[in-house]
């Protein structure tokens, strides 16, 4: 089992110290959120069933942050968790992520979802109701970019003629989906990996076996180097990990404290955090 570390809600100022620390005590990486414009008045509702944050709740660039975390750390990962690709274009983001990748030594996990935030994706100019098809064109645009630097592609939503970006990806990125609806468990099969979020332990053994079968339909079942993410809800627990591991479930989050928690605020804090869940959990899930 592979632990990710979320970096949400804390002061950029931090950032480079939580990232060193992060590779110090043996997480696997670091994922950050993604929003960029919050209205104040919003009626979406976030898929866990609340709404985690306010308008003036702090969300770092995630490609920039990234972009500066990879800088001062070795063998860190990093992904945005998840991306919001259809509140932008797939060109500006496969030359973005293709060159952050690269600066980064291949230490970049695209984590992509559709999205639930309506109005802001409306906001900034895109549609809601068909994000889901514009996503999966998106993705089909943005890997044939990075698999040779050409792309001719002719959707619904777009018309690309035959057009090149250089300079290619040195090493493939992987690009990770999130979401559990069986539109979402289809698309991650068909790329590599699935971001599940936080579901309650009755719920997980349903939805890693929709996305077996989807696997199967799609060929991906057979690649050992698939991701699987999956946070249960209920206390961490040694024993709970490794019945994820038997079920095919390789990453998780790890929560050496409760995002947002003001006795956490300084570095010391969190590093105290994350040395105990380093010792707790890490350690005996990877030896």
């Amino acid at each position: 089992m592979r632990f990710w570390l979320p970096l949400m809600f804390e002061p950029t100022s931090q950032f480079h110290d939580i990232a060193r620390l992060a590779e110090r005590h043996g997480f696997e990486g670091l994922a950050l959120a993604d929003h960029v414009l919050i209205p104040e008045q919003i009626a979406s509702v976030h898929p866990s069933g609340e709404n985690p944050f306010t308008p003036e709740t702090a969300f770092q660039d995630p490609l920039v942050s990234i972009a500066s975390m990879a800088a001062v750390t070795t063998h860190l990962k990093f992904m945005p968790y998840v991306y919001i690709l259809p509140m932008r274009d797939p060109f500006s983001v496969a030359k973005q992520v293709g060159t952050l990748s690269d600066l980064a030594g291949q230490r970049v996990s695209m984590g992509v979802g559709a999205g639930w935030l309506a109005e802001e994706m409306e906001v900034l100019g895109h549609d809601f109701h068909c994000r889901g098809r514009r996503l999966d064109e998106m993705l089909t645009i943005i890997r044939d970019l990075w698999d040779d630097g050409w792309c001719e592609f002719h959707g619904a939503h777009y018309d690309v003629p035959r057009s090149a970006m250089f300079p290619v990806p040195t090493g493939r990125i992987p690009i990770w989906v999130g979401g559990k609806s069986d539109a979402a468990l289809r698309r991650a099969a068909r790329h590599d990996g699935w971001l599940g979020m936080n579901y309650d332990v009755d719920e997980i053994p349903l939805l890693l076996d929709t996305l077996a079968a989807a696997r199967r339909e799609a060929g991906s079942h057979t690649r050992s180097d698939f991701e699987v993410m999956v946070i249960p809800n209920a206390v961490p627990d040694v024993d709970r990990y490794r019945e994820l591991e038997e079920r095919g479930v390789t990453s998780t989050i790890g929560m050496p404290w409760m995002l947002g928690d003001p006795a956490f605020s300084s570095i010391a804090s969190k590093d105290d955090a994350m040395a105990r869940f380093a010792e707790t959990f890490i350690a005996p899930l990877t030896r």
